[in-house]
């Protein structure tokens, strides 16, 4: 149940994240930025849809996305230290890693 929650948590977080990029705060500084970020939030759902289903890839894709949305942030000068915060469900879902089953 708690899987379910947080992964809830995390598509509310990021269907925000997308509408906010492009009319919020980052909306008057291009497309790229907006762009990028949007695509990582999609790859957040993929592997958010794998943990869901209980499969290994999902945590271990949930890792790289949440490392690579840092790295864009940073590059494009929008990094926030709550950000460093997915690093938590990251870390609940790479505990229920031996849970999960291999895809076959």
């Amino acid at each position: 149940m708690l899987v379910t929650l947080v992964c809830l948590a995390i598509i509310a977080y990021g269907f925000w994240n997308i509408i906010s990029s492009y009319i919020g705060e980052y909306s008057g500084i291009g497309t790229l930025y907006p762009a990028a970020n949007a695509l990582m939030v999609v790859f957040s759902f993929v592997a958010v849809s794998g943990v869901w289903s209980m499969e290994k890839w999902g945590p271990v894709s949930f890792v790289i996305v949440v490392v690579l949305k840092l790295i864009i942030d940073a590059v494009f000068g929008h990094f926030n230290p709550l950000f460093l915060l997915g690093f938590i469900p990251a870390a609940y879902f790479l505990l229920l890693l031996p849970k999960m089953r291999m895809t076959e």
